[in-house]
């Protein structure tokens, strides 16, 4: 997490000092989800529910925030912070990838039929 705290630690949060969760929690919840096909705060808290068990390697969460808490949270969060956040980011995650190569595992293990065109 420090790491990711790294680049969203600056955005300010604009919620009141009471909030449950912390705002580098919903903003990886929310980056994970939209990496997962994601565009709504609906689907927001349904990825954080169904997925918690994978967001456990990064954050820690007793009960995933509910969609109002991601409704509110985009409605108030400063676009700008964000944008400069997200944008580094994503430079951040670009050059970690840097180098590798995806393979297709069925080529690897011979699990393809010989003398087929795709």
């Amino acid at each position: 997490m420090s790491c990711l705290e790294s680049y969203f630690g600056a955005v300010p949060d604009p919620r009141a000092a009471n909030a449950t969760h912390r705002l580098g929690d919903l903003i990886v919840m929310m980056v994970a989800a939209s990496l997962c096909g994601a565009t709504n705060a609906t689907e927001f808290s349904l990825f954080a529910q169904e997925r918690k068990q994978a967001l456990s390697r990064l954050i820690a969460y007793e009960e995933a925030p509910s969609h109002d808490t991601f409704s509110r949270l985009l409605r108030l969060l400063d676009p700008e912070a964000f944008g400069r956040a997200f944008a580094a980011f994503a430079a951040g995650f670009a050059q970690a990838c840097q180098g590798v190569v995806s393979l297709d595992g069925k080529a690897l293990r011979r699990a393809y039929e010989k003398g087929l065109v795709a």
